[in-house]
């Protein structure tokens, strides 16, 4: 009795599988983010804002706000909608008696990415229309392109991320199956010098992997419309260019981070499910009174296994990137921030 309770209690297992859990991911990202949030290099960065004068603070925070805002909400829904639909998929339905199995639910791996591409889609709007209007007093430039504005590691980071959930799936969709014609949701796991047929676990195919590319390049495409369409509208005055440089550079950060996050939620739970279908290990044939059992293994079995073991430091990561683009909700209000006045401007007055 007592080995089978120090077994249960076994820290190592507990952990793993504490972490396979998406919910305490994003309890354990959100720790992290407020520790980000209240370090001092947090607070210096908001103490450096940009002063203008009430004017031009004005005209850059009625431009800029709404889009931080923007970017603040979706961020929070892409973690909403995400864990709603692992509660309601994972446990609500169950506690009605309702069962998924054999259910193909693509859209547990799409939905970020769709919900990120939705976001990204408004601010698009939003800064073609309100964050476009023409300049009080025209401003010459250099001509400046989607990447102007954006940060070389962001930038990098972003296409890794999203380079990393299509190369994954589309591996996964040309190593999987299907049976009698039906949906390519199948891994066929042949076991080795026996003539019966392979082991089929569930996987992630393309009937799950085709939704997340379509979405996938949908993101990408407003991504690089949404960093145009900020890089290359006009400045409102000569006097504002600082400042409306770092609003800038703060909406293509925004932008970058969310595209991050939502393709490493996405990749995260596609790598769970490659491990799991990957780890099968045997198959147990009873009948006539005896079992018989066979030893099988996918090649790839061991690559699977890391990156399984890997999904919980990229779910942790994408919340907590999240977590920092909800900041945005605020910092629109605290930017670019009216300078005082001095004794000499209000002798004028």
């Amino acid at each position: 009795m007592l080995p089978h309770i120090a077994s249960l209690l076994d820290p190592i297992p507990l952990l793993g599988a504490l972490l396979s859990l998406p919910l305490v991911s994003l309890i354990l990202a959100a720790i992290i983010a407020a520790g980000i949030a209240v370090s001092p290099r947090g607070a210096a960065r908001r103490r450096s804002r940009v002063r203008l004068t009430p004017s031009a603070s004005t005209a850059v925070s009625a431009r800029y706000t709404p889009e931080h805002r923007t970017l603040g909400i979706a961020a929070i829904a892409v973690i909403v909608i995400f864990a709603a639909e692992n509660l309601i998929t994972g446990y609500v339905l169950g506690m009605f008696g309702v069962s998924l199995n054999g259910v193909v639910g693509w859209w547990r791996y799409a939905t970020p990415v769709f919900t990120a591409s939705v976001g990204v889609a408004i601010l698009l709007a939003m800064i073609a229309t309100r964050g476009s209007t023409p300049p009080e007093r025209p401003v010459v430039s250099a001509r400046r392109t989607w990447l102007t504005f954006s940060s070389r590691v962001g930038s990098v980071g972003t296409a890794l991320a999203l380079l990393a959930l299509m190369t994954t799936t589309l591996l996964a969709g040309l190593a999987s199956s299907n049976l009698n014609g039906g949906p390519y949701v199948y891994l066929e796991i042949d076991v080795p010098n026996e003539t019966i047929d392979p082991i089929r676990p569930w996987f992630y195919g393309w009937a799950y992997g085709i939704p997340v590319l379509i979405c996938t390049a949908a993101l990408i495409a407003v991504v690089v419309a949404a960093l145009q369409a900020n890089s290359a509208r006009a400045f409102l005055r000569p006097e504002t260019v600082v400042a409306e440089q770092r609003e800038r550079r703060d909406i293509a950060s925004g932008i970058s981070r969310l595209a991050a996050s939502a393709a490493l939620l996405a990749l995260a739970g596609a790598l769970r499910f490659i491990a799991e279908a990957g780890s099968v290990a045997g198959l147990t044939v009873m009948g006539d009174g005896r079992s018989d059992t066979y030893d099988a293994f996918w090649r790839y079995g061991e690559v699977a296994a890391i990156g399984g073991w890997a999904a919980p430091a990229l779910e942790i990561t994408g919340f907590v990137i999240l977590f920092l683009v909800t900041a945005q909700l605020a910092q629109g209000s605290e930017s670019t921030a009216p300078a005082p006045r001095t004794a000499e401007s209000r002798a004028a007055q």
